[in-house]
């Protein structure tokens, strides 16, 4: 399983347990629509955890973004060598 079947897993079961917090099933919710606004629901809950324990909110989404760019790098040249 790639990074990034991992992450849309991840996301996927996330938005679920957030839509069962508001009584949904997971057979009722479809999480690629997100109808609800589960995603930004989610976001908001890192950035309140983050606040609440003193994370760095800004370097977390910074550093976040830098991961997300070397999976896309790595999708679209699956068989490149590793950086020397």
């Amino acid at each position: 399983m790639s990074t990034r079947d991992t992450m849309l897993e991840i996301a996927r079961e996330a938005i679920l347990h957030r839509a069962s917090r508001d009584g949904y099933a997971p057979d009722e919710y479809a999480p690629v629509e997100d109808d609800e606004g589960y995603v930004i629901s989610l976001l908001i809950a890192l950035h309140h955890w983050c606040q609440a324990h003193g994370i760095d909110w800004p370097s977390e989404l910074a550093r976040s973004q830098d991961l997300f760019d070397e999976d896309l790098a790595e999708l679209a040249c699956p068989f490149s060598a590793p950086p020397i």
